[in-house]
């Protein structure tokens, strides 16, 4: 039953995504028909004439009524099929504008293909712009301004998980503006010079004849059409506003079932809604860059405990995950319906943020062994020195989802962001001994990705970005800080900075990879580098000397030789527990 609702929903997104590029394909011939009404009405007739030609054929007329209907008919599938409305502002805005505009548009298109097929009208620009100046002129141009904003913002959030459209988005964004503003002048000139010719009756009576001016009756005829299909299209979303509320009423007596965050809370709820909207329902910080249309990844989880009572992954989840590399027991949250408890490991940090902080809880709190990743980027001022804030921020998210998918994908978590590094938590769940290996194994896989991202970056900062890398194993405190709904587990305590100090004594050695000898003895690797005396400082401002094993890069590291050793690594790592 899952499976097909979910085969059904991708089915829904493809048709509502392909029928909206061809509407607005067809709203941007329109637009730049109106712009040639800065010129004169006879080039404006010319050009709707070559317009008209395709989109009255029968081919076209067929391909646009069938966009349009089924643009609609899945935009309110989608409102209905929604068990919450707490939703990112993005996604409320185009969900207001694409409502509102079949309540305008309606008229219009009763005006004018209604009124050409059912009373011989012909509605050429000289026929529409003497019915819409100036009694509905400002309708039509808030009309013109939903439908581009609409198609833009849906394009934009199509696009935006496309690398390729950084590139071009400044000339998209150009044209996004230009297009709308040339209409909106191309009709107030035309509708003004169509409004001074008819102001002469004589002139005013040749027009009508010309263009099959609806008679009374006819006229009469059309408003209440016009009215008809705007009482339709409102009951219709009454019967879906009602449909929600009733759902939602019946919802809260409903069984529930209990979905938990790992590093987050623990919540309720009914059966049916995905994960992600399970999320949003609860104000959890979810991310989601496509709006839960299983196209970006972003709202992938790694189910932890319950795996086993999910449909299995329909194929446009498939392909998401296998596009973003996801881990092994990965999944969409904008896909899954929970149907038993889960607990899951949400792997992409949230934009979102929570305005009030909660006093920390101490429920989750636990000393533990763990094995500790610092990474950090090399010379960062040199990157950032001269660069466009939004060029930089460019290069460091490519850096930290280059990092984090790697991290993911060893079984670690990222614990906290620094400006120009990360930390990264592995053993948390599978042992210290293994989490050293997963360490170490991530940094091999960090140094090979390095090699994809500069080929995007390298060129643009004028060398490569490099790394350093710091590897620490201790006893840490392991706590869950709560904001808000939201909270994250994070490692606290004494030698938390132990890995970054380490990173940050990489940078002035030759080794890209600086480990402590406690992790090297836990990942059983203490032969496979250059052991050397590091000093370091505590927050007290005290030093001390230690052992540490530098690496020249991570590459370097064969995974063969990690299974090898590991076998040491646990007799000689019993210190630690």
């Amino acid at each position: 039953m899952g499976g097909n609702v979910t085969v059904r929903g991708a089915l829904t997104r493809n048709l509502s995504l392909i029928s909206g590029l061809i509407l607005f394909a067809f709203a941007a011939t329109h637009f730049l028909n109106h712009a040639a009404g800065l010129f004169n009405l006879e080039i404006m007739d010319v050009v709707q004439g070559w317009r008209l030609a395709v989109t009255r054929s029968s081919p076209g007329t067929i391909i646009l009524a069938t966009a349009l209907v089924t643009h609609l008919i899945a935009a309110l599938l989608k409102l209905l099929g929604r068990r919450t409305l707490r939703l990112p502002w993005w996604e409320v805005t185009q969900l207001v504008l694409g409502l509102s505009i079949p309540l305008l548009l309606l008229p219009h298109i009763i005006d004018t293909h209604v009124a050409s097929a059912m009373f011989g009208v012909q509605d050429s620009y000289l026929y529409e712009l003497a019915r819409l100046w100036p009694g509905s002129a400002l309708t039509q141009s808030v009309l013109l301004v939903i439908v581009w904003a609409h198609g833009c913002l849906g394009i934009h959030h199509w696009l935006k998980i496309r690398s390729w459209y950084r590139v071009v988005r400044p000339a998209l964004v150009a044209i996004a503006i230009a297009v709308p503003v040339a209409a909106l002048a191309g009709f107030i000139v035309s509708g003004r010079a169509v409004a001074a010719l008819i102001s002469d009756p004589a002139i005013s009576d040749q027009v009508h004849r010309l263009t099959h001016w609806p008679g009374s009756f006819d006229g009469d005829k059309l408003s209440w059409l016009a009215w008809m299909s705007r009482t339709a299209f409102a009951g219709v979303l009454a019967l879906i506003g009602a449909a929600i509320a009733l759902r939602q009423l019946s919802a809260l007596a409903a069984p529930k079932i209990a979905i938990s965050y790992s590093g987050g809370p623990k919540v309720l709820s009914a059966f049916g809604p995905t994960l992600l909207e399970i999320s949003r329902a609860n104000g959890i910080a979810h991310a989601s860059a496509c709006g839960g249309r299983a196209r970006c990844g972003t709202c992938r989880v790694r189910i932890e405990d319950g795996a086993a009572s999910l449909a299995p992954p329909a194929l446009a989840e498939r392909l998401t995950l296998a596009r973003v590399k996801a881990p092994d027991q990965a999944r969409l949250a904008c896909q899954i319906r929970p149907a038993a408890p889960l607990r899951v490991l949400r792997l992409v940090q949230s934009g979102d943020h929570v305005a009030s902080i909660a006093a920390p809880t101490s429920d989750d709190a636990a000393t533990q062994p763990l094995c500790l990743l610092y990474l950090r980027i090399r010379d960062i001022d040199a990157i950032a020195r001269d660069r466009l804030a939004f060029d930089l921020l460019f290069i460091l998210n490519e850096f930290y989802g280059a990092a984090g998918e790697k991290i993911d994908q060893n079984a670690g978590r990222v614990d906290k962001f620094a400006g120009d590094g990360l930390l990264a938590v592995f053993g948390q769940e599978h042992g210290v001994e293994r989490g050293s290996r997963d360490a170490l194994r991530a940094a091999r896989a960090i140094d090979l990705a390095l090699d994809r991202l500069n080929e995007k970056v390298a060129a643009e900062i004028g060398h490569p970005v490099q790394v350093s890398i710091g590897i620490h194993t201790g006893s840490f405190v392991v706590g869950r800080i709560g904001l808000g709904k939201t909270s994250v587990v994070s490692v606290v305590g004494l030698g938390v900075d132990t890995a970054q100090q380490l990173a940050s004594l990489a940078q002035t050695t030759s080794s890209q990879l600086l480990l402590s000898s406690d992790a090297a003895k836990y990942a059983g690797v203490t032969h496979l580098g250059e052991t050397q005396q590091v000093t370091l400082s505590s927050a007290g401002g005290e030093t001390a000397t230690v052992a540490a094993v530098g690496i020249m890069r991570g590459r370097d590291i064969e995974i063969a030789q990690i299974a090898e050793l590991a076998g040491s690594a646990a007799s000689e790592g019993d210190n630690l527990r």
